[in-house]
């Protein structure tokens, strides 16, 4: 049985937020997980009534049905690009975490008339016309290669990469699924400007990989405003309340 970690409050920066500044938010997961991995955030905003939209990514979460072979970034692209226009959203607060800076990278760029601002949780930066294994390094495209399963797949990480463990770890791990391959090395497409779009960042303090707690310095480095969090690769399993209350704190920061 899933362990129950009910939000039940969330601490707002500051009450003019509440009564006035509701927003549309889009979380874009990160990879191997869904909108799942969303849902006790979204639970804690909608109760301060923001409109939160979880959208699951093609072949991810329930949608994981196989055929994931061909898939690249560009797919995942299409993906949240469509879901913003057929669900006709604007003034976007668009958040992604970890693998997902990629495509909210790329959704910056496409559509930056739809969003208000974008947050990256421990995500990564994209660059210009790069992939995800050309940012990580050659030890992780090593890795990468050495998880490919015949159907052009990468198996999940181990447990403690995600930084989840305890009571969590079990609920968590059930509900991963192999991610596609070619997204890793699929270059990002065209110019990332890290300016296009009004942007900041929340940092995990407790990640492991060297890789993404570089992201931070990174985000300095392009004058987004950056927030540090005490918390594992993952705080919308293991710190969902204090996660939701950064998220407004950055929000309410940017909209000043």
């Amino acid at each position: 049985m899933r362990p129950i970690t009910a939000v039940t409050s969330v601490s707002l920066p500051n009450q003019s937020w509440r009564r006035t500044d509701l927003a549309t938010f889009l979380f874009v997961h990160g990879a191997f997980q869904g909108g799942w991995v969303w849902g006790r955030v979204a639970h804690a905003l909608r109760k301060e009534g923001h409109e939160v939209h979880t959208p699951t990514l093609s072949g991810c979460g329930y949608l994981a049905h196989g055929g994931l072979q061909g898939f690249d970034l560009c797919d995942y692209l299409s993906d949240i690009v469509k879901y913003i226009e057929f669900e006709d959203l604007r003034e976007i607060i668009l958040v992604g975490h970890s693998f997902s800076g990629m495509i909210c990278g790329a959704v910056m760029m496409e559509v930056p008339d739809r969003i208000r601002h974008a947050l990256f949780v421990d995500a990564i930066i994209p660059e210009s016309h790069r992939s995800f294994v050309d940012l990580a390094g050659e030890a992780f495209g090593s890795m990468l290669d050495k998880n490919r399963q015949e159907d052009g797949t990468v198996t999940p990480w181990p447990l403690k990469v995600f930084g989840v463990s305890g009571l969590e770890a079990g609920w968590f791990e059930a509900r991963l699924r192999p991610f596609p391959y070619k997204v890793f090395r699929s270059p990002f497409p065209g110019d990332f400007d890290p300016h296009r779009v009004s942007t900041s960042m929340i940092s995990c303090q407790e990640t492991m990989s060297p890789f993404i707690q570089a992201m931070a310095l990174k985000a300095k480095g392009y004058n987004w405003p950056v927030l540090m969090i005490r918390s594992g690769h993952c705080p919308m399993v293991t710190c969902p309340a204090v996660l939701a209350g950064k998220i407004l704190e950055q929000v309410a920061s940017a909209s000043a």
